[in-house]
This record gives structure tokens, C-alpha cells and sequence, in this order.
């Protein structure tokens, strides 16, 4: 299946320094002892560029002649796996790659639950900063899908819990302190 996803910076050495608890003591504790397998795997996203339209609150509106409307494009990044949604400040450089269909995890969620998450987001960022209504419409949206190394630690057997830890292999860090 030939999909677009983030380019794969980190190596599978470098993973496996990190499946071994190299900067989480936590991990560190799991992966004791314990054979590591690792795996690529590409998870789905979502790119949403939303138009944001301001509009002014009652007051305002007497105050005003002709009101001119305000208008300003955002760009959403939605976890389409787990439906958290960031903010994205420039565009990012995909690359399109052929890979296996089991090495792609596509999304648990419905296209429209997807869309209100970026757009509720929008909305929880532009409205903090300004202080105005306004109302949201998506322009486009993009599926990339980003690589992660999945460590496995331990064997895989029938009957035991296993254990694993998700690596981010394309070097982009979210934060979500919003």
C-alpha cells in the first residue's frame, strides 16, 4: 500500500537504546532482564487546515459602522489513534513510501469526531487569545501516517500480558500543555 508518512530519523540501535531504559527509569524497570523485539509500525494522523472566521459579540456589533470580517487559517496535527489533537506550526515534509498492510494501523475513530477534535482545538487556542466568536470551517484535510518503533518485551505467548513501548522514529515531539 503506498501511503505518506514522516521520515524515519531514528535508527534501530538508537530505539533499541531507548526501549532499554536509556531515559525512563520506568522503562528501565520493565525491560530488565528481557529480551526486546522491535518493530516499525506507521500510525495514522491527520492534517486539517481550518479557516477561522471572527465575529463580533452584540456589543461590538452597535459599536461598529460595517463590521469587516476577520479571517485567519490554522493548521491541526489529530492523533487519529487516540483522537488527541496539537497544534501545527509549519508544514511538514512527507515523503511517499510502498509498505505492508500489517504495518499499518489506521484509525479508530469516525472522520467527523476526528474533525471536531481539531476544530474544538482551534477554537480552545484562538478563542483564549482574542476573546471573540467565531466560526470554523475545514479547508482540506491530509492522512500522513508517522513511523514508531514498537519494543515488545519478552516473548510473545498465549495466555501472558505483553508488554510494550511506543518510540517516536521521526524526531517531532508533542506537547500538549494547551
Amino acid at each position: 500500500m503506498k501511503i505518506h508518512i514522516l521520515p524515519v530519523k531514528m535508527s534501530q540501535e538508537e530505539a533499541l537504546k531507548y526501549a532499554g531504559g536509556y531515559h525512563n527509569p520506568a522503562v528501565k524497570l520493565i525491560a530488565r532482564g528481557k529480551k526486546i523485539n522491535l518493530k516499525l509500525m506507521f500510525l495514522e494522523h491527520r492534517v486539517y487546515v481550518m479557516e477561522l472566521t471572527y465575529l463580533d459579540t452584540p456589543f461590538i456589533k452597535k459599536l461598529r459602522r460595517k463590521p469587516l470580517p476577520e479571517k485567519q487559517k490554522i493548521r491541526i496535527f489529530v492523533d487519529a489513534t487516540t483522537c488527541s489533537a496539537s497544534y501545527l506550526e509549519d508544514p511538514l515534509s512527507t515523503q511517499s513510501v510502498t509498505v505492508s498492510e500489517d504495518a499499518i494501523q489506521g484509525s479508530y475513530y469516525e472522520d467527523h469526531r476526528l474533525e471536531n477534535t481539531a476544530a474544538a482545538l482551534a477554537k480552545r487556542i484562538v478563542r483564549r487569545r482574542t476573546g471573540r466568536n467565531l466560526h470554523i470551517e475545514t479547508l482540506s484535510m491530509e492522512k500522513i501516517y508517522r513511523p514508531y518503533y514498537i519494543a515488545i518485551y519478552g516473548e510473545m505467548e498465549m495466555g501472558t500480558k505483553a508488554r510494550y513501548y511506543p518510540i517516536p522514529a521521526d524526531g517531532y515531539k508533542i506537547f500538549s500543555n494547551i
